[in-house]
């Protein structure tokens, strides 16, 4: 669905209807540019946005309406690393050197209350490898509704009755990590043998599951190529993921100090225009990505 049929469709009801006018403005303006789609009876624009309806897109139209008042300010996105372990060594780890002790239960539990406290709209459940974590649905069951809940992974040990459970305690989406649908490469860079069978087995067991299924991958210039580009998300479609979402390669853990790593305007302008053509075109995954001019 065009993102303006949506708009039209969803302006006619709460919260929505709640509105100021100069938010009600953006949302029009901005759904202009995207694609919608039905997922499980509710809508999705994509990952930065809570689906809807739900009570986490009410909490986001509540927190659009304070915008402005300084003493009302909230948070609305959180990366909560629930561990620094992992089994893989990825090119571009982040979370290199880092300690790998993780959090008690009780610990982790106390941060759950005072993020839902400030409001958290969208929580991403990531590590390290989550999954490594035994009490990860306890930490997924600690979220209520008001926030949207996802999971970033490898797909190591995302089982189909792990995906259920995950669900079952609130899990909305699960991102598994793809950099390239070349399995040979892919293990290579993800520094670990199968890896790639490991995410495509998470992707289908999490669509199998009612899960949100989506690809994170990182947009290196090579992976930005046009011929590249195609080839992947082409991939994406066929292995069933419903998103793209494309992170940027920052200069830190293991890509500390490698600044030829970090994308230029040209290459923000790239997926920028990739994701105006993708978003008129109802075949393809939606893509997504923190890019900017």
């Amino acid at each position: 669905m065009k993102g303006n049929d949506f708009f039209i469709q969803a302006a006619k009801k709460p919260p929505f209807t709640k509105l100021h006018p100069k938010v009600a403005a953006f949302f029009k303006d901005y759904l202009s540019q995207e694609k919608v789609i039905e997922f499980n009876g509710r809508y999705v624009l994509n990952t930065h946005f809570p689906p809807y309806p739900s009570p986490a897109f009410d909490n986001l139209v509540a927190q659009f309406g304070s915008i402005g008042n300084i003493g009302e300010r909230r948070l609305y996105s959180v990366t909560l690393a629930v561990t620094n372990r992992c089994m893989y060594n990825c090119w571009h780890c982040y979370n290199a050197g880092r300690n790998q002790q993780d959090l008690s239960l009780p610990a982790l539990k106390r941060v759950i209350g005072e993020l839902q406290d400030f409001g958290a709209v969208r929580v991403t459940l990531s590590g390290g490898e989550p999954l490594l974590r035994d009490d990860l649905e306890s930490i997924a069951g600690y979220f209520d509704d008001s926030t949207f809940l996802n999971l970033n992974t490898t797909g190591f040990g995302l089982t189909h009755e792990r995906a259920k459970r995950l669900k079952d305690n609130g899990l909305f989406a699960v991102g598994v990590s793809i950099d390239s649908f070349n399995a040979e490469k892919h293990d290579r860079m993800r520094g670990k043998k199968g890896a790639f069978k490991i995410a495509a087995n998470a992707l289908e067991a999490a669509s199998q599951s009612g899960l949100y299924p989506y690809i994170v991958s990182v947009a290196t210039h090579e992976f930005l190529q046009p011929e590249n580009f195609e080839y992947f998300i082409q991939n994406a479609k066929e292995y069933g993921a419903l998103e793209v979402h494309l992170l940027e390669p920052c200069p830190t853990g293991k890509l500390a100090g490698q600044q030829d790593v970090v994308l230029g305007k040209q290459d923000r302008k790239r997926i920028l225009d990739y994701q105006s053509e993708i978003a008129q075109d109802e075949d393809l995954p939606i893509l997504s990505s923190f890019s900017y001019l």
